[in-house]
């Protein structure tokens, strides 16, 4: 029991300065040092009943010996009265013999009553450690389970950041595509201004070209014309 109990404490001084984080499988533990506990309480419980029994037995034995005293002085009585002295002595003597058993069972039963006595305290006690090691137990579990519900809140803090930043990335690169895209549309704008251009320019020259053409034509048919 001694042993137990400084399981049990051992067990809570930990949870107390060092964290359930610190403990490997507290509610198992607390599971195990219960069922520990459950196991002792009943053997202590079989104890008592022995211990009990023996009393119990003692006292019986007792209560008939001293029966049997009675029994034999009435009879030694009645023998002497009777006469009979020598027989009377005879019953008279078993008498004196059954009452000093009787009275050699005083320092057993005295024995026998403290060892039920001891183990009805031991009882009891481990009936209020059961109690208590019960409601520390569903504390130790209810803490697990915070424990384990603040390591998945934490861990899912972790995946929230990384898709939070993954988010944000896919926001760059949008902007960043608009920007591409934009750039492509203002390129492609000045690539038709300059087309535009080269077209004007190209109607410019092929403009001139005729009408060089056509003045050199012109001279040459005045030059073949007889004059007037």
């Amino acid at each position: 029991m001694a042993s137990l109990m400084a399981r049990i404490r051992e067990m809570l001084s930990a949870q107390a300065h060092h964290g359930l984080d610190e403990i490997e499988d507290p509610d198992v533990m607390a599971q195990q040092v219960l069922r520990d506990l459950t196991d002792d309480l009943q053997s202590a419980q079989r104890a008592r009943v022995v211990a009990m029994g023996a009393k119990k037995r003692l006292e019986q034995e007792r209560a008939q010996l001293m029966e049997d005293a009675d029994a034999w002085e009435a009879r030694a009585e009645a023998l002497l009265r009777a006469g009979d002295e020598t027989v009377a002595r005879q019953a008279l003597q078993r008498a004196v013999a059954s009452r000093a058993q009787a009275q050699s069972l005083e320092r057993p039963l005295t024995s026998a009553d403290q060892s039920v006595q001891r183990v009805r305290l031991q009882v009891e006690q481990l009936k209020r450690e059961l109690v208590e090691a019960q409601a520390r137990a569903t504390q130790i579990r209810a803490s697990q389970h915070a424990a384990d519900a603040a390591g998945a809140a934490l861990q899912f803090r972790d995946h929230y950041s990384r898709a939070m930043e993954r988010a944000q990335k896919m926001d760059r690169l949008a902007r960043r595509a608009g920007g591409l895209e934009a750039e492509a549309a203002a390129a492609a704008e000045l690539v038709e201004e300059a087309q535009s251009l080269e077209r004007d320019a190209d109607r410019v020259t092929s403009a001139a070209e005729v009408e060089a053409a056509m003045a050199a034509l012109r001279a040459r048919v005045n030059a073949a014309s007889p004059s007037s």
